[in-house]
């Protein structure tokens, strides 16, 4: 035990004389060498998840012009050249309906309805498109009075990429429409010019994470540059 305690003072008096100083080795006592390194990082890595996810819809919120989705295309199983998931579409195409609107998530009524944190969305399909194709609507349940032919616009998603997919498949199921998860939904909600309106918050975000980054790599990190401080 007395030799232990030797060893350790020779190795600080060493360290002094060399000009440095004894370091405990490990993972903790790295961590809290390196404590405000860590706490820059983990900004850092926050911001950057959350700037990526700005960055597509910011990206969204610049298109002017739908891309025209082909009731023909999409039955026979693709979509058109150059339409991608996350563009904004458009489609023409008539509502289709139940018979017993009344009660909207069953089975007669034909509308699907997916909620959850207050939040409701709605889902339809089209008769030109069959179980091709499902509309989204969020929050307002669809105009059942009106069944005609009309114009539907917002982003290009799918069944297994829209919000709350478990629930979203229990109420397809349960209204008896299509659920595979390759069926291209429309999301009417979602439009440009929505995301315009909050193009300044998204941009503080943009902001945040450039800081952050700037933050980690202008302090001085002392694991890259042999310091502890």
């Amino acid at each position: 035990m007395g030799f232990v305690e030797v060893r350790q003072d020779s190795v600080a008096q060493a360290g002094e004389q060399s000009g440095g100083e004894y370091r405990e080795r490990g993972l903790i006592p790295w961590c809290k060498r390196n404590s405000w390194l860590l706490v820059r990082l983990f900004m850092a890595l926050v911001f950057t998840f959350g700037a990526s996810t700005t960055a597509a819809n910011f990206s969204y919120g610049l298109q002017e012009q739908p891309k025209v989705l082909s009731a023909a295309d999409l039955n026979r199983g693709y979509l058109p050249p150059g339409v991608e998931l996350g563009d904004y579409v458009e489609i023409r195409g008539t509502p289709v309906y139940g018979e017993d609107t009344t009660n909207i998530g069953t089975e007669e009524s034909g509308i699907a309805v997916s909620s959850r944190y207050s939040t409701f969305y709605f889902y339809f399909p089209l008769r030109e498109t069959g179980d091709n194709l499902l509309i989204q609507t969020a929050q307002t349940p669809p105009d059942v009075n009106d069944r005609g032919e009309r114009v539907w616009r917002g982003k290009l998603a799918t069944v297994g990429t829209v919000i709350f997919y478990s629930t979203t498949q229990e109420s397809l199921e349960r209204a008896g429409l299509p659920h595979a998860t390759t069926i291209p939904v429309i999301e009417t909600g979602d439009t440009p010019e929505y995301y315009r309106q909050i193009f300044p918050a998204y941009s503080a975000i943009l902001v945040l994470w450039l800081v952050s980054v700037v933050w980690l790599l202008w302090k001085r990190n002392a694991p890259l540059q042999g310091m502890d401080k």
